[in-house]
């Protein structure tokens, strides 16, 4: 599966975790091939995901929701296109993505820790600093 994150086109590989920071969207490539009596449309998630006590747990802050509609076939045709994520408030740390067409068996793709969230700095990051630069200002007051 591919993905991009910013400029950057990735090729996801489990354990091989990708960077990507927290409000970033990741774009997601995806290829299947189908077969259908008539024009249908078609329900496709993408999700980052962690395991709990052996649980897949979709992180709502990172996922979407779409449908695409797929043309009447009679004979195998490539379905090809992209799902955009945005990463929303998701805390650092390693993710797994999922891509899924619910209703369908079998249907989808799941790579396990592909992807790592980078948080993005907050005022807790960036108290020491803050904290150091209002002391040196008190340095040089007493200095003077």
């Amino acid at each position: 599966m591919l993905a991009q994150a910013g400029s950057s086109l990735y090729t996801l590989t489990g354990g091989q975790p990708v960077p990507i920071q927290a409000g970033q969207t990741l774009k997601v490539f995806y290829s299947f091939s189908y077969k259908v009596s008539e024009t249908t449309s078609v329900p496709i998630w993408a999700s980052l995901y962690r395991y709990s006590l052996g649980v897949l747990n979709r992180v709502e802050q990172a996922q979407t929701k779409t449908t695409i509609t797929l043309d009447a076939a009679t004979v195998w045709q490539t379905c090809e296109g992209q799902i955009d994520i945005a990463v929303g408030n998701v805390s650092a740390g390693v993710y797994g993505l999922i891509l899924e067409l619910p209703g369908f068996k079998d249907a989808g793709a799941k790579i396990d820790d592909c992807i790592e969230v980078i948080a993005a700095a907050g005022i807790m990051e960036m108290l020491p600093m803050l904290m150091m630069v209002m002391v040196m200002g008190m340095v040089m007051e007493t200095v003077e």
